[in-house]
């Protein structure tokens, strides 16, 4: 069952991924930033901007935070997304899922999401169940390079987020 499930969010990220060239045209600003949690870089956790309704363009950015909690947003393989306002959200690292996802689809933000939500139900037992708090917060791209710093506030017992 879980396969036809891995099969179906495939499907859809190829279907989601066919993009006719006026996309192209779609002008990107770069966003970076720092990830930390209670002011100590916070490694490996996800990062999404999901663009809100009254926004020009639609593109979401996604990107995983590196060592330093160093992040540069991409949307579609390019780097950027098109100004507006958005809802951030920052996923804290879940290791047991990060080493189950292949090799191969560890550079690529979308399909190592996808691989990453597909093990979910592979860890659903006992010492394997952890909580993972979401902090979410709306931010604005303005119209050029912008630099967005965020703290997440507390642990996996205690969520929220600032922005600073």
């Amino acid at each position: 069952m879980r396969w036809v499930r891995t099969v179906a969010l495939l499907s859809m990220a190829s279907v989601i991924g066919c993009g006719g060239s006026d996309e192209d045209n779609i002008k990107l600003v770069r966003v970076t930033g720092t990830i930390t949690q209670n002011g100590k870089p916070l490694s490996g956790a996800d990062v999404s901007f999901v663009p809100q309704v009254g926004n020009k363009d639609s593109t979401p950015g996604v990107d995983q935070t590196g060592p330093e909690g160093n992040y540069m947003l991409r949307y579609r393989g390019r780097t950027g997304v098109a100004p507006g306002k958005y809802q951030v959200t920052i996923t804290p690292p879940d290791e047991l899922a990060t080493s189950q996802v292949p090799e191969k689809f560890k550079n690529d933000p979308m399909m190592f999401r996808i691989m990453k939500d597909a093990q979910a139900p592979a860890r659903k037992s006992g010492a394997e169940k952890k909580a993972v708090v979401k902090s979410e917060f709306p931010a604005e791209v303005p119209d050029k390079d912008t630099v967005l710093d965020f703290d997440v506030k507390g642990s996996a017992t205690a969520g929220g987020a600032t922005k600073s």
